[in-house]
């Protein structure tokens, strides 16, 4: 028997191969004119004992479709082959798609792979880097809606992939493998759900009183008068009783109840006496309540906070924000109540005049300021108001805040007024200021005092939308501050949060503003910093007004230093 034939092979032993099978020769070591790696096609498999050089042994023979070897070929050839007969079935890589992910350059994105339980109505969110805002890394999230969704193949050999189409343009342009679709989308607002038993009810007392255990109760965002609805629901008997806001015409059979809040956020409910309002009927802890605590700015945590649910239900492994909570607002203090009290007597929920709906707009619950006006967006008049939220919480379009805004807007309004609500442009005031300091007096004192009376004087609270800034304003309180001998303002600046709407300024750009030297023709210090007012652009842009006020959580904006 030839051990060595050109179309065949004697492995080292025994292997698990069948014919129809294809193996690769290689050997890195040949200097001889076979060219490896050589691919052929398994056309028969034999099992031998061969018994050759003194020695015997099984092994399995392989003939091969074509000669892989010539007859010439040397014995060290055959040596140091390697034959490689185990196959697999290899997946093609995917065609990559490197375009980035942007409003109105494609009808639909093309998944990476199938993905089932994806439907048309559905909300998602858009999370990804960027790539409007040149050399800036930029991370950036959008919630939008699913249009249309449909599986299918972009060529004949290609896996079968999904198809999703938005139902509004996006709002950035994304860089196409950094960009995750988070699904699974749910709605949640800030505050613990807690059940309580009250206590027992007395068909013998009048006006019986509760007081809730946890507190703040929660007030979330509804489309009223106020802004706000509570979460307290009443059970008596296992039967709903319901809030109002007053006892006075109520029935005498009704089913209403009245709550007040103290100084120390607890809520204490009342029901009625039997003439207004029906009394509690007697039982044993037959007064219960569903309701949940937790309220304010808290709630407004950043993007990618919240990860870890307090509760699990089955199949779910984790949660997460990709954007970040809006609309959470304290209670009004007594000084803001004192000061919107008169408000609430004027528009009567009636809203009629353009001063109604500002009136209106600032009363709403979370709402800190608003300014509306009569403008005319080039096809017909319309109300324009701008707001800000109350301590300047963010508020985002989407948010039950603004949804609800302008539902209560053209609730209580004019049906037939057209109406734009837009968010602050904010301007920070940016001051540079050398003091003189009397005798006797410490500079770390007097410029405590300085700062503390120049961030109160233009603070969120006491400035307006649209209100300019006056340079003898800053000199006049640095002035009044107790142990300032004269002062010499050095700069007044006024500095966007955003910079040509490229994403929020950064603080070496804010230091970058100051230090710049001012545009031809103006000197420093300014002696007025200019506050737009809603206004109409030339290309028929209505822009919101703006609101200046100095930040205490940017230092760079108030440099004050001692004249020695």
């Amino acid at each position: 028997m030839t051990l060595h034939s050109p179309d065949q092979i004697l492995l080292d032993g025994e292997y698990k191969i069948a014919s129809d099978y294809w193996v690769v020769i290689l050997n890195p070591e040949s200097g001889s004119g076979t060219n490896f790696p050589i691919i052929q096609k398994v056309s028969k498999v034999e099992f031998l004992s061969v018994a050759a050089y003194g020695i015997s042994g099984k092994s399995t023979q392989l003939t091969l479709g074509e000669n892989w070897i010539s007859q010439e070929e040397p014995f060290s050839t055959i040596r140091n082959t390697r034959i490689y007969i185990q196959n697999g079935e290899l997946e093609l890589a995917e065609q990559p798609i490197e375009d980035n992910i942007c409003s109105g350059k494609q009808s639909s994105i093309e998944l990476d792979g199938y993905y089932d339980g994806l439907n048309a109505g559905d909300w998602v969110f858009i999370s990804g880097e960027r790539t409007d805002i040149p050399n800036t890394p930029t991370k950036s999230s959008e919630l939008t809606m699913v249009e249309k969704v449909r599986q299918g193949i972009s060529h004949p050999q290609d896996k079968l992939h999904t198809f999703v189409t938005f139902a509004n343009d996006l709002a950035y342009c994304y860089k196409r493998d950094t960009v995750h679709i988070h699904g699974n989308v749910v709605k949640a607002t800030h505050g613990e759900t807690r059940h309580e038993v009250l206590g027992n009810g007395d068909s013998a007392k009048a006006l019986q009183s509760f007081t809730l255990k946890q507190a703040p109760l929660t007030h979330v965002p509804a489309s009223t008068p106020t802004g706000a609805e509570s979460t307290l629901k009443l059970y008596v008997n296992n039967i709903r009783w319901h809030e109002t806001d007053s006892l006075a015409g109520a029935e005498p059979t009704a089913r209403q109840f009245v709550t007040r809040t103290d100084d120390e956020d607890k809520t204490t409910l009342t029901c009625g006496d039997g003439k207004r309002g029906s009394r509690l009927p007697t039982g044993l802890e037959n007064i219960k309540a569903t309701y949940r605590s937790g309220i304010g700015k808290a709630g407004n945590v950043r993007s990618g906070q919240i990860a870890q649910p307090v509760t699990k239900p089955l199949g779910v492994k984790g949660v997460i924000n990709p954007l970040p909570a809006t609309g959470g607002a304290d209670r009004e203090t007594r000084d803001q109540i004192r000061k919107n009290a008169a408000l609430a007597v004027k528009a009567l929920d009636r809203l009629v005049s353009v001063q109604d709906y500002e009136d209106f707009t600032r009363l709403f619950a979370g709402i800190g300021k608003a300014r509306a006006v009569e403008l005319t967006n080039g096809r017909r008049p319309l109300v324009h108001i701008t707001i800000a939220g109350a301590d300047d919480i963010p508020i985002d379009k989407h948010s039950d805040l603004y949804r609800n805004l302008i539902a209560a807007l053209r609730k209580f309004g004019d049906p037939y007024r057209s109406i734009e609500v837009a968010v602050r442009e904010l301007m920070l005031i940016a001051v540079q200021a050398r003091i003189r300091i009397l005798p006797d007096y410490l500079w770390e004192s007097v410029e405590a005092k300085v700062r503390a009376a120049l961030l109160d004087a233009f603070s969120f609270e006491r400035r307006e939308l649209g209100q300019d800034v006056l340079l003898g304003e800053i000199i006049q309180t640095i002035q009044s501050a107790p142990g300032v001998a004269y002062v010499d303002v050095d700069k007044l600046r006024g500095i966007p949060e955003t910079l040509d709407g490229q994403g929020l300024i950064t603080p070496a750009e804010i230091t970058k503003q100051v230090s710049s030297p001012l545009e031809d023709g103006q000197t420093e210090p300014l002696p007025k910093l200019t506050v737009n007012q809603p206004r109409q652009e030339p290309n028929g842009r209505i822009r919101p007004a703006q609101l200046a006020f100095l930040s205490p959580d940017v230092p760079d904006t108030l440099i004050l230093n001692p004249i020695t």
